[in-house]
Order: C-alpha cells, then sequence, then structure tokens
C-alpha cells in the first residue's frame, strides 16, 4: 500500500489543474457559513445537533471523542440547552438563537455587547452563545437579520472523515479518474501517461478496489466510469463519466436569461448512501464521481423520500 500510496502522490500533482482541484476538493467539507465552517477539512472540527447528541450518541461524551479526533460542539437551541443544562455540564455547546422571540423567552447568561468573536477564544468547556437570526420580511417589522458572535465554528457531523479516509476517498476518485472512457484522448501525451496506467493496475490489487463492490461496478463492469444514478437508467450511454467533463465542467445555468446567475459543474461528488448521523459518511466505498443530472435527480427523490426503483418499470 505504501508504493501505491508513493505513486498516487506523484501522480496527482502532474494532472490538468481542474481535475487535480476536483479530487482535491473531496478533502473539503460541503460548506454553510454563519456557525458552519465554508469548505475546511472534512477532519476539523464538528457540530453535532443537539437531536443527535441524544439519540444517536445519547449523552456519551466519551464516544464522541472517540469518532470526531478534533474537537466537537453540540449545536442546541435556547430551549434543548436550557431545558437539559444539567445533562450538557462540562460540555462543548453551541446556543444559537434565530429568532427575537428566542431572545426574549430564554435570556442569554452573558453581555453580548463583550462576546468573543474567535472559536479559538473559547476553551472546550466555555459555552458559546450566538445570535443567527435571519428576518425574510422586508420591512422588518420584528427586527432586522443579525449574526452576533463567533462564525465558521465547525462542520456539520455528517460531513466529518478522518485523514486516514479522505486519502482512500482521494486515491479512489484518482483511478475512476484514468478509468473515464476518454482518458487516453486527453492524456497519452502526458510523459507519465504510462505511470497512470500502472497506478490502475496496482490499484486493482489494493483491498480499496478489492473490497469496494460499488466501486467495482461503476468502473471495471461497463469498462469505464459511470455516474451512479444514471447507470440505473435503462440506457446507458448518458451515463459515462468524460475526463473532458471534468477539464472544462462548468455549466452555464438558466438559459434564455442575458445574465446567467447559476453555475454547477457537469461532474460532481456523488454519496452513494444518504448522508445520516452517527456515521463516517464520507468514506472510500461511498464517495463517486457523478454527473450533474445524477445528483438532481437523487437530491430530488430523496427530497420526496423516494427510491429511483419507484419511478422506473420493468
Amino acid at each position: 500500500m505504501k508504493d501505491l500510496i508513493k505513486l498516487f502522490k506523484l501522480l496527482i500533482p502532474k494532472l490538468p489543474d481542474a481535475v487535480k482541484t476536483k479530487i482535491n476538493k473531496s478533502d473539503l467539507d460541503r460548506g454553510g457559513g454563519g456557525v458552519f465552517t465554508n469548505r475546511r477539512k472534512r477532519s476539523d472540527k464538528v457540530l453535532v445537533p443537539f437531536e443527535s447528541f441524544k439519540n444517536i450518541w445519547e449523552f456519551n461524551n466519551e464516544r464522541l471523542n472517540n469518532v470526531f479526533l478534533n474537537g466537537y460542539r453540540v449545536l442546541c437551541t435556547p430551549s434543548e440547552y436550557f431545558m437539559n443544562i444539567k445533562k450538557l455540564v462540562n460540555i462543548p455547546v453551541i446556543v444559537r438563537y434565530q429568532s427575537y422571540e428566542e431572545l426574549s423567552q430564554y435570556p442569554a447568561p452573558i453581555d453580548w455587547g463583550s462576546i468573543k468573536n474567535s472559536r479559538k477564544d473559547y476553551l472546550d468547556d466555555d459555552v458559546m452563545f450566538i445570535q443567527d437570526i435571519k428576518n425574510l420580511d422586508k420591512t422588518a417589522k420584528k427586527g432586522k437579520s443579525k449574526y452576533v458572535g463567533p462564525k465558521l465554528v465547525g462542520q456539520h457531523e455528517m460531513d466529518y472523515s478522518t485523514d486516514d479516509e479522505i486519502l482512500n476517498v482521494k486515491m479512489c476518485l484518482l483511478y475512476q479518474v484514468i478509468k473515464c472512457v476518454d482518458f487516453k484522448d486527453h492524456m497519452s501525451n502526458s510523459p507519465i501517461y504510462e505511470k497512470y496506467l500502472e497506478y490502475s493496475k496496482k490499484f486493482e490489487n489494493s483491498s480499496l478496489y478489492v473490497n469496494n463492490v460499488k466501486l467495482q461496478e461503476y468502473t471495471t463492469k461497463y469498462g469505464y466510469t459511470v455516474c451512479p444514478i444514471l447507470s440505473q437508467f435503462p440506457n446507458k450511454k448518458h451515463a459515462k463519466i468524460l475526463f473532458k467533463d471534468i477539464l472544462n465542467g462548468k455549466i452555464e445555468g438558466d438559459l434564455g436569461r442575458e445574465e446567467f446567475n447559476r453555475t454547477t459543474t457537469k461532474i460532481n461528488l456523488h454519496h452513494v448512501d444518504r448522508l445520516i448521523s452517527g456515521k463516517l459518511n464520507h468514506n472510500h466505498k461511498n464517495v463517486f464521481l457523478g454527473t450533474a443530472a445524477g445528483n438532481y435527480i437523487d437530491a430530488a427523490l430523496r427530497n420526496n423520500n423516494l427510491e429511483l426503483n419507484d419511478l422506473i418499470v420493468s
């Protein structure tokens, strides 16, 4: 495995920038802004919603410390915090106020005017109090939107991954890139093209491949890399992941407008199994290259609690 990792580290910097970026960005969380970090490494500090802390982790601080190696904080509403304050003693907590009603109903025992604004200024057992109030009423009769307190404290627990698993994911992504049906068309002139083929062969003898049934399905089964979602449709033509679509992946949105106001990319990262609390979701058996169309379809199905099989008539 050490030789494979060494070869991986040699090859990644030699890829075209767009492809290299696609793989390396798998390091980063999805980003949320406000209290959530924005595209920070997935092994960084996490925020665990109180409901998850209660129902999944069962108030067990030791379990959380053993999983989230760079720390965590429990994200509470004011009611969750003040109704469970005894159970949250010595637990790193964030109390997030999201309405003026909460500020009135659950007064914070702090001076909002002298609050510390950086997460680095808090000890682990210090309670963070935050105002993250969004008022979409344009007249702002109930008060304007505002943010008070530290920002970018941590990522959602469902985005977390270990450093080892982050590397595993990236190594699998490189293999999927090499297995793109048009990889040779674009990379055969590279002085290290044969090294990429060598990586592919060595990778197929590694545990990352041998013990990864889904990866085998989305690459070897068809002879090239396919989108996990579109490959389930009868017409497989649109399921191909193309190297050229990673190189030039920008999609202009809202056609018909003089000015585009949305962009995405043709090829994205796709978590096949749905993200859930209490699980290491970002792992090499769950992260694959996928198409924008596949991701849109999958998101629509998940929002309606459907599976693709519910729509496809055999």
